[in-house]
């Protein structure tokens, strides 16, 4: 009876300190990283890639035309297909030279048939690859020979660059496979190989053991003494990757918290101080990523909003830093431009002081009616943008104008806007965060017959219109800065809306791994940079 009375005793303390004690259990074998996505992807194939959620996964499994470099952001040449290019005499073809010795997971050469073969089936209708439009730019992809082709465009294009990052798939493999072999099973040259999709739960992927890549390695010149950059060759650091479909954050959260996940990313900064509770995670921040949260304006359907005074004292009205700070804890920075950070022909000279005294007198010189209600929408698509909303509101009010909030489902939203719809507002919440170019975002908002235009009646329209398409076909970089300055002068002498900040990209890892996020993407990518400390 004793002993047994012991045994139970002692079971029930050691339930109490399981239950009281942090529970961290192993995320699988030693040489697996397990990944958070929120997301399942919509389809694994670069081919037929429908949205931007698809990324993280497809693009590992593939190489690309260009690759991007791990420190800066910028596109380079180094760890991808091709070692060169050359924009030709007439200013709009380029002339590539590719890497010899790179293979698909087949075994198969790639070769520039392959990359033609790409690119032709990604602008392809059938496919409705997310793509498609950008690539439209490309007339034609002639073949010069295996390892050599050049691209040809209708007329010269500024952000060529901006098309190269497509994963290129084996023409062979598909003839071969058939489409719904390749749909199930699709392959690349990539670091890492197509194991399984178990949808809605995770993506399995293992290190291809033959892939090898150049890593520059700073050191200090011995003789010298200076610091000097060596490529070391370099293999995947694990044997398995395996991306976890959690879509809600807390789960996330607990899950890196639990060791059941190594790595997430996205995370709001509510929650960060819980995490930083845990020795054995690390937090990380990148403020070099695309970000962008502002205030639309529908002029055409509110006149009110064409009414330039009254559309600055927005732009004095709200105090961004504090937002960045109350609503966002620090984790940002404020914004003033149409353009993230990250982009091309962003300036941090431009800016907007807060001053309530000097707004409250341009809505007092406008034609704005007193007790006038400004409808402002927001949505889920938005994080904590209720709270944006709220503040916004409230600034408002203290110089003067009646915001009246309403929230709406972001698929209604996005339907009201591509309508011009009214019932969206006078001002909605959105955030677009956009890229290293600038252009297919202003393609897509500021000319005549853009889709998301909601100002055409606006005076200097014409000259928008003018600069916008300029600046998309000047492949001369100072000349093209000198039209996107332009560009930005006529935002703030007609303004429309307001920019209100960025965010950091915060990211967090258990302390097994190592992981820095890739400088100017606003996606989880370079996986295969992941070490494995213990």
């Amino acid at each position: 009876m004793k002993k047994k009375t012991f045994t139970a005793v002692l079971a029930s303390l050691l339930s109490i300190y399981f239950i009281l004690s942090p529970i961290v259990v192993s995320a699988g074998p030693e040489d697996e990283v397990r990944v958070a996505l929120e997301y399942d992807p919509t389809s694994l194939n670069m081919l037929e890639m429908k949205t931007g959620i698809d990324l993280p996964v497809v693009l590992q499994m593939h190489e690309a035309i260009q690759a991007t470099d791990p420190k800066t952001g910028e596109r380079t040449w180094e760890n991808s297909l091709t070692e060169s290019a050359r924009v030709l005499k007439n200013g709009k073809d380029i002339q590539f030279k590719m890497d010899k010795g790179h293979t698909f997971h087949t075994g198969d050469p790639v070769t520039a048939h392959d990359i033609k073969w790409t690119y032709e089936q990604c602008v392809n209708p059938k496919n409705a690859n997310l793509m498609g439009g950008p690539l439209g730019e490309i007339e034609e992809v002639e073949i010069i020979d295996d390892y050599n082709f050049i691209l040809r465009f209708y007329e010269p294009y500024a952000a060529w660059r901006e098309l190269l990052w497509i994963g290129i798939c084996s023409k062979k493999y598909y003839d071969k496979a058939g489409q719904k072999k390749f749909r199930r099973h699709p392959i690349g040259s990539g670091p890492l190989r197509f194991v399984e999709w178990k949808v809605g739960e995770q993506v399995t992927m293992e290190a291809d053991k033959d892939y090898v890549w150049n890593e520059r390695v700073r050191y200090r010149d011995k003789k010298t003494k200076k610091i000097r950059i060596k490529r070391v060759p370099t293999k995947v650091d694990y044997k398995t990757l395996k991306y976890m479909i959690v879509s809600d954050e807390i789960t996330r959260v607990a899950m890196l918290e639990t060791g059941e996940l190594d790595l997430i990313c996205h995370i709001l900064p509510h929650n960060v101080k819980r995490l930083e509770k845990s020795k054995n995670i690390k937090i990380k921040r990148e403020s070099r990523v695309p970000s962008l949260y502002a205030l639309s304006a529908k002029p055409d359907n509110y006149p009110i909003l064409k009414d330039n005074k009254f559309s600055l004292a927005f732009h004095y009205a709200i105090n961004r830093q504090e937002i960045v700070d109350r609503i966002f804890l620090g984790e940002g920075y404020p914004m003033y431009m149409f353009a993230s950070k990250s982009e091309l022909g962003y300036d941090p000279k431009i800016t907007y002081e807060f001053n309530p005294d000097k707004a409250r007198k341009l809505i007092q010189q406008s034609s704005y009616k007193a007790d006038t209600p400004i409808i402002l929408s927001y949505t889920s698509a938005v994080p904590n943008a209720q709270l944006v909303a709220a503040i916004v509101q409230d600034y408002m009010k203290d110089v003067g104008v009646k915001v009246k909030v309403q929230q709406l489902e972001a698929g209604t939203q996005a339907t009201y806007s591509r309508n011009r719809d009214p019932r969206e507002g006078h001002l909605t919440i959105y955030t677009w965060a956009g890229g290293r170019d600038p252009s297919t975002r202003l393609i897509l908002t500021l000319p005549s017959d853009s889709i998301y235009n909601a100002w055409k009646t606006r005076k200097k329209q014409k000259e928008i219109d003018q600069l916008t398409f300029a600046q998309a076909r000047e492949t001369n970089k100072k000349k093209r800065l000198a039209m996107l300055k332009k560009i930005h002068q006529v935002l703030r002498e007609e303004p429309s809306g307001a920019i209100l900040f960025g965010l950091n990209e915060i990211y967090a890892m258990s302390d097994r791994i190592e992981y820095d996020w890739l400088p100017m993407e606003a996606f989880l990518f370079n996986l295969q940079r992941i070490k494995i400390l213990k």
